[in-house]
């Protein structure tokens, strides 16, 4: 998960920086603010855009259902995105200490947050973890930078693909109309390429033990991970399935 330096070329698709989990570590402990800390958090475990945090209800966040509903988010499209179940435990504790407001997040009146000043906290933690890392310059003289709150969806939606996550699931969770904005984190997520390189120069991967007696599922499990090509998988799943 580099970063790219590089300025932009505008007949490019340019690769989207991402965060790597000492890197997010060092982030989330230098956010003090805790609305700042839980709009960050829901951004990183749900895929959301700042403007869907900041316009975020804590009546659409069902902790029962795990589910999440954005309503107008980009392209006046709602959408229903899946809540992490570690997350639950958090979310309880904060509806307790903010249970007067109805925003998810609010700021020191009570009121939602405007996405530019959650940005702008969100920057002072970068600068606090020593993630504030300056890549080129735009047209216009302004400063551009490796990372932006737009990073924890990044993040995120490169995570899920690392572990294994449907393409087509990643694209509704983050609400893409064409699939093929979301084929750009296929490009980031390298874990299967990674462990085929390594392979491929010596480097044996360790052996997995898997806590399951169905051959089928085991079979999925191994393709999932990478020890199985698409070719090897469908040869023994169709082998499988006749017995």
């Amino acid at each position: 998960m580099g970063i790219k330096h590089a300025r932009p070329n505008a007949t490019k698709r340019t690769l989207p920086n991402v965060l790597n989990k000492k890197q997010l570590i060092a982030l989330f402990e230098n956010i003090e603010e805790g609305s700042v800390f839980m709009g960050c958090l829901i951004a990183l475990f749900c895929g959301l855009r700042i403007s869907e945090v900041c316009n975020l209800k804590k009546q659409d966040v069902d902790l029962e259902t795990e589910k999440v509903l954005i309503k107008e988010g980009k392209g006046s499209k709602d959408r229903i995105v899946m809540l992490p179940s570690t997350l639950k435990p958090i979310i309880e504790k904060w509806f307790r200490y903010n249970k007067d407001n109805e925003y998810f997040i609010s700021n020191d009146w009570g009121n939602k947050y405007v996405p530019s000043i959650l940005s702008t906290k969100f920057k002072r933690g970068l600068e606090k973890a020593k993630l504030s890392i300056e890549t080129f310059k735009s047209t216009t003289g302004q400063q551009r930078y490796a990372y932006s709150f737009h990073t924890l969806r990044h993040t995120y939606a490169t995570y899920l693909l690392e572990q294994g996550v449907d393409l087509y699931y990643v694209q509704r969770s983050l609400g893409h109309t064409d699939i093929h904005t979301t084929q750009i984190y296929a490009y980031i997520s390298n874990k299967d390429l990674q462990g085929k390189i390594n392979m491929a120069f010596g480097k044996k991967s360790s052996e997995k033990s898997y806590s399951t007696d169905d051959p089928l599922k085991l079979l999925k499990l191994k393709f999932a991970n990478g020890e199985l090509s698409k070719e090897e998988f469908e040869e023994k799943y169709m082998l499988l399935s006749e017995i």
